[in-house]
């Protein structure tokens, strides 16, 4: 039987049970999704933003001094694509640790899904940490930069309890988690702007960056970068 573009075929690879709740990996034709409860939160045919969103980390990096490399936090782990690109970009000194809640996603990153992105987590700089990105940037800080792709962006989040991490109330935590002249930059999916006044209400220098693929702005970064005052 032939698969056309609107019949892509879809097979369930794992189901993981996650604290009661049942995290699903399926392939749909050439791309992988995984499902929470039967919603999509990662769907591999949309990576191109979020490599590009994690290698500004290397612009966005304040290293604590000249002979210390920067030390990054991102939030989500997804496939591993933003954490690809942060890599990319960094130098060797560098120190990456990876917030990730879902246990099971940890899991098909270091097995069946591995390769997906390249295996990032086996380089030697990355530590995944099992938590809310809130906690480590609470308790692992200061961080030279904080990269946040734990949903759809500061105006759509999937998940409730992610709405938090917008108010400013939440940027307010990762700004007192970054180093002097560090960022905190948030991957969004969707046009806010809005949120460039509650960067700037946390004492954050705001400013947004288009993420294009094949010349179109397909997601966009807000940046908030801490003076060194």
């Amino acid at each position: 039987m032939s698969w056309g573009p609107r019949e892509r075929r879809v097979e369930t690879l794992a189901k993981l049970d996650e604290k009661g709740a049942t995290v699903t990996v399926r392939r749909r034709g050439e791309a992988h999704e995984v499902l929470f409860d039967g919603r999509v939160i990662l769907a591999s045919d949309a990576h191109d933003t979020e490599e590009a969103f994690g290698a500004m980390a290397g612009d966005l990096a304040a290293a604590p001094s000249l002979a210390a490399g920067p030390r990054v936090l991102i939030g989500g782990l997804g496939f591993g694509y933003t954490l690809r690109g942060a890599l990319s970009s960094l130098p060797r000194g560098a120190r990456v640790v990876v917030a990730e809640k879902v246990q099971g996603i940890i899991a098909l990153c270091r097995g069946e899904l591995r390769h997906m992105a390249g295996d990032p987590l086996s380089d030697p700089r990355v530590e995944v940490v099992q938590s809310s990105v809130e906690q480590v940037a609470q308790g692992r800080g200061p961080f030279g930069a904080i990269l946040l792709d734990v949903d759809n962006g500061p105006d759509w989040a999937t998940f409730r309890q992610n709405g938090w991490l917008y108010t400013d109330a939440g940027v307010r935590l990762f700004a007192g988690a970054l180093e002097p002249g560090g960022s905190l930059a948030v991957w969004s999916g969707y046009p806010a702007r809005r949120f460039l006044t509650v960067l700037r209400r946390s004492g954050l220098h705001a400013r947004e960056v288009p993420l294009c693929v094949r010349g179109r702005v397909r997601a966009r970064a807000f940046v908030g970068r801490k003076g060194r005052g």
